[in-house]
């Protein structure tokens, strides 16, 4: 059987829900898969996009009364006319993605979930080393990962959570006054209505930027809590815009930013060092690539370096790096390469 091409103009939400059905169907050709995957694999949207795309098919499967579903599955019949190719699974698919912004929940009269594209304790957007994810979530709230950075979500009709399990994202968050916006990051919770912000998550130390609005940094709720965040004066910090916090398990502290702007050149994919130690350059280029590079000798490690660098170009940096000081480089095996003295 000769592959059928997915039409180019769709997006990765319509593409997606396309392959969920052609996959689950019988007599799938080996071209078919191939085709499916180099499309996967072409970006991490088209990843996330299918297993969205997945999810939601299960959740029609298996709520086939739910009235809420039965609205979506009336739109999609009217959605489909538009896109004749589509199925009415793959168009109920799709228009929930579409509709909720890769990723969706169903809400009933009560306004508690009755079916979730969400699974809980999971990550649900996934970054790899050296990749970029902007993501939108049902309630209007825009996300920017980083690098290797996994997010858990749990929206319900009380509170909208988002927990950082490692790395680094950029939160945009629409205002909802009824439901609070909670990040959790390393024991430390973030509780914003309306704003706009950045964690990082490293190693158990969480870092807050706040580029505006307002936020509440404290302990973290128990993990399950339904209810709203409550609040404990004595343990609570409060930013505002140009402020930063530092939290570790021993300490928190909370301090004026220094140049936010550079420290959240990546969401551009760009890393700005400013007269910054050798080895904290090296770190921060470590995160973003495969190729990893190494100091053994302390004095290089102190050697400042200074300037603007796209995460994907290590070799530039390297080449900033040889030409500045007397260092080169030490090849050291398959993606590996040291700094050491000329």
């Amino acid at each position: 059987m000769r592959a059928r091409p997915v039409p180019a103009d769709l997006s990765s939400a319509e593409a997606a829900a396309r392959w969920a059905v052609r996959l689950d169907g019988d007599n799938v050709s080996d071209e078919e898969r191939r085709a499916f995957e180099a499309w996967r694999s072409r970006s991490a949207e088209n990843a996330v996009a299918y297993e969205r795309a997945l999810a939601a098919m299960h959740v029609f499967d298996v709520s086939p009364e739910d009235a809420s579903l039965d609205a979506l599955r009336r739109a999609a019949l009217r959605y489909q006319s538009e896109r004749s190719w589509l199925g009415v699974r793959a168009a109920a698919a799709a228009l929930v993605l579409l509709v909720a912004g890769v990723g969706a929940f169903i809400v009933a009269r009560d306004g508690g979930p009755v079916a979730s594209l969400y699974e809980k304790g999971a990550a649900d957007y996934v970054t790899r080393r050296g990749e970029k994810l902007d993501v939108t979530l049902p309630d209007g709230s825009a996300l920017t990962l980083n690098t290797e950075t996994d997010l858990d979500v749990v929206f319900d009709g009380r509170r909208r959570t988002v927990e950082v399990l490692r790395g680094q994202a950029f939160f945009n968050v629409a205002k909802d006054p009824s439901r609070p916006f909670v990040v959790v990051a390393g024991g430390k919770q973030i509780v914003a209505v309306g704003t706009a912000f950045d964690v990082r998550l490293d190693q158990g130390r969480v870092e807050v930027q706040l580029v505006e609005g307002h936020v509440v940094v404290e302990n973290a709720e128990p993990a399950g809590s339904a209810s709203p965040p409550t609040r404990d004066s004595t343990a609570s910090v409060h930013l505002n815009p140009g402020e930063a916090l530092v939290a570790t398990d021993k300490q928190v502290v909370r301090a004026a930013a220094e140049d936010q702007e550079r420290l959240l050149k990546w969401r551009d994919g760009l890393i700005e060092f400013d007269n910054t130690s050798l080895a904290d350059a090296v770190a921060e280029f470590n995160r973003y690539s495969a190729q990893t590079i190494s100091i053994d000798d302390p004095q290089i490690a102190k050697l400042p370096i200074s300037g603007v660098f796209r995460t994907n170009s290590q070799r530039k940096f390297l080449e900033a790096v040889t030409s500045l000081h007397p260092v080169t480089i030490e090849y050291r095996g398959t993606d590996r390469f040291a700094l050491v003295p000329r």
